[in-house]
Parts: C-alpha cells; sequence; structure tokens
C-alpha cells in the first residue's frame, strides 16, 4: 500500500514551480551600491517610505508610513531617495539570471517570479532552488528567498514563511496537510472585501471553503473569486507559468499621510520616467483614491494624443480628483492605451503632413 503522502502526490499530479523573491528589494538594492547602508536600519522613499530594510522593520518601520512615522519609531533611521534607473536595472539583470534556469518565467513584479521547473523531480529540487540562489546572489549582489511548490499558491507561501535569504520546499505530502488548514488571510489575490464577507459567513480556512456549496460560494464572493476559491480548495489551482506578455499598463501607488493631499506632481513624474524607460507614450489616464471609511473614488479620462509627459498627465490626474480629499488613505494612477514613443511620433508627423 502507498502512504498517505503518496496518494496525495498520484491524486494531485505536477512538479514543482519556484517562486523567487528578492528580499527588501528597493532596500537590498541600496545597501548593495552603497556598503554604508548595510546591517543598519534604512529606508527608500521620498514623503512616504517606499521600502525598509529589515534592519528597519525590526523597529517598526514600515511601507505606506510618511518619513515623520518612521522617524518617530526608530530615530536611527537612514533615509535616501528612491532611484528608479538603479532597481529597474537590478530587475532587468535579475530575470537575465532567472532565465537560465527555466524556460518560463513569469513576472510578478519587477523583483519576483514564479519559474516552470516542472521537469525537475521533487527530490532534487532543494538543490535547484538553492543554485538559483547562489547565482542570483553572485551576478547581481542581491539576497532573494526561494519556495517550490506543485501551485504558484504554494510555491508562494514558501517563499514568504522563510523571508529573508530563506529557501523551502511544500512537497505534495506536506500539502496534504498544510492546504485544507490555510487561512483566508494567507491566500494572496483576495481581497479585503472578500475576506470580511467570508468571515461573516464563517469562512476562515480553506477547509471551509470546501463545504460551501458552489451557488452560495458565487453569492458571497462572486463568480470568478468562487471559482479561484473552489480551485484552491480542491487542489486544482493555477500551475501555469505564463511568460510576460507585452505591457498594457504602468500603475503607481502610494500611501498619503495623515491630513495631506495626493502629491499627483510625485505619482506622475514616476510615471513618466517608466513610460520614458519603457519606450511608450499613454492615451488613458487612470485615477484610484482609498479613503479612511473605505469609500472609493474612481475617474478615467483619454487623451487627445499620445504622451509620455509628466505635466500632461498630472494635469490629467487633477482634472480626475474630487473636492477636498484630505482624508485620503492610498492614491493610484495608471495609464493604458500604451503605444511604442517612435509610432506615436511617426502618426503625429502623418497627422500633421
Amino acid at each position: 500500500m502507498p502512504s498517505g503522502g503518496d496518494q496525495f502526490a498520484r491524486a494531485l499530479p505536477g512538479g514543482p514551480l519556484l517562486h523567487v523573491d528578492v528580499d527588501a528589494f528597493f532596500a537590498a538594492v541600496e545597501q548593495r551600491d552603497d556598503p554604508g547602508l548595510r546591517g543598519i536600519p534604512m529606508a527608500a522613499g521620498d514623503v512616504v517610505i517606499a521600502c525598509a530594510s529589515y534592519e528597519a522593520r525590526e523597529w517598526g518601520v514600515q511601507a505606506g508610513m510618511s518619513v515623520g512615522e518612521a522617524v518617530a519609531v526608530c530615530p536611527r533611521l537612514r533615509l535616501v531617495p528612491l532611484r528608479s534607473d538603479a532597481y529597474a536595472a537590478a530587475s532587468t539583470a535579475l530575470f537575465a539570471v532567472l532565465g537560465r534556469f527555466a524556460a518560463r518565467v513569469e513576472p510578478g513584479s519587477m523583483e519576483e517570479a514564479f519559474l516552470d521547473t516542472r521537469a525537475t523531480p521533487w527530490a532534487t529540487v532543494d538543490q535547484l532552488a538553492a543554485s538559483v540562489q547562489r547565482a542570483v546572489a553572485h551576478e547581481t549582489g542581491l539576497p532573494v528567498t526561494v519556495g517550490a511548490g506543485r501551485t504558484k499558491l504554494m510555491a508562494k507561501l514558501a517563499s514568504r514563511s522563510v523571508k529573508p535569504r530563506g529557501l523551502r520546499v511544500i512537497q505534495p505530502a506536506e500539502e496534504r496537510y498544510l492546504r485544507p488548514a490555510l487561512l483566508i488571510d494567507e491566500l494572496w489575490g483576495v481581497g479585503d472585501v472578500t475576506r470580511e464577507r467570508l468571515r461573516q459567513h464563517n469562512i476562515r480556512t480553506v477547509a471551509d471553503i470546501a463545504v460551501v456549496h458552489p451557488d452560495h460560494l458565487r453569492d458571497i464572493a462572486g463568480t470568478q473569486m468562487a471559482r479561484r476559491l473552489a480551485a484552491i480548495a480542491t487542489g486544482a489551482d493555477d500551475a501555469t507559468v505564463r511568460p510576460e506578455r507585452p505591457r498594457r499598463s504602468y500603475s503607481v501607488q502610494r500611501a498619503v499621510p495623515r491630513g495631506s493631499g495626493v502629491d499627483v506632481d510625485l505619482l506622475t513624474g514616476e510615471l513618466a520616467g517608466r513610460l520614458h524607460d519603457g519606450g511608450f507614450t499613454c492615451t488613458v489616464v487612470s485615477v484610484a483614491l482609498k479613503y479612511a471609511n473605505r469609500l472609493e473614488h474612481r475617474g478615467r479620462a483619454r487623451l487627445l494624443e499620445p504622451t509620455a509627459d509628466a505635466r500632461r498627465l498630472a494635469s490629467t490626474a487633477r482634472s480626475l480628483l474630487p473636492a477636498g480629499g484630505v482624508r485620503v488613505e492610498k492614491a493610484g494612477i495608471t495609464v493604458t492605451g500604451l503605444q511604442r514613443a517612435d509610432a506615436a511620433v511617426q502618426l503625429t508627423l502623418d497627422t500633421g503632413g
């Protein structure tokens, strides 16, 4: 008779995926480039903390804090300005390394990715994960945590549980016991509103999801989320690594210090820089605000012609903001309708002729 773990592995087949995530990415780049920042509490940010080193996190400094709040909890905090170009270059170097270990690499952000390593035997996936970790450290100078699991959820849970600089493999036999006990709060991609609605129906773990009628689950969470939750409950959740698709949008989001307004120039300046770096212009600007009372405001405007100009983006974004807004907790701006910058120039010339 096969063991319980073997039965589980056959019931839920599939090789391992890797989730690779740079530890405290912005802070790690700054500490790599400036040895004087290593081993001390430091953070990257301007008005708001964008990323804190692990030394700063031990003092309670977190991303989204205002600089004043961060210094109050950690008087020794060393603050450095954001350097978008340095982070973009580090991300490019990271993905160049990851591409050597897997035919398919799916970016989760500029500092994390899933690797399709399903051809690797479970018995040796820890050796592969360690090789990835060493290669990234040696070639980019950045610390990474690596998790392995049968699905993306399991791989990401593995990496989250051992940060920083950790390595964990969740074998199929372990997944058998781990999956049903997972709390809803541990499922990435499940938003605050959905979690609260699930709690109201006493659904707090994956095991709870498994006994809910599909129609009832759909009424609670909506059709698409209900399908994902049901798949998680049965172990049939996403295990497909999708290579990066053509860029469709750029977004930036920041916490807003209490009592302050939205710094439109800061947000659109970062977006303009990313558009220029990517060689794009945009034709649509969208704004999303989240207030302290959990209400939201959204606005969207189409531009008369493609642009990557920060001033035009800022002007459009301001036209979408409501009056007041000092109780805003988070502000985000997204640009879509991307076009290659050289194509936009040619279109303008042709139209003008």
